[in-house]
């Protein structure tokens, strides 16, 4: 499933305070928790912590409802 997923960043790897707003596509295969694997992507790229990764809409049970309808 591709799902795309908008986040802010809150914070830069030394902690100090930024407001950094993004989305990226994310290929998961269905049932798994697309959130925290965004979240923990998104930290690793941009090597933040985990914290500093705010996952702001785009979640992937939105996007499956919105594909149902």
């Amino acid at each position: 499933m591709n799902l795309k997923v908008y986040y802010r960043i809150t914070q830069d790897r030394a902690g100090i305070p930024m407001d950094y707003t993004g989305a990226r596509h994310f290929v998961v295969p269905e049932g798994q928790v697309v959130e925290e694997l965004a979240k923990a992507q998104l930290a690793a790229d941009y090597q933040v912590p985990l914290r500093a990764v705010e996952i702001v809409s785009g979640s992937a049970a939105e996007q499956l409802a919105a594909r149902c309808h």
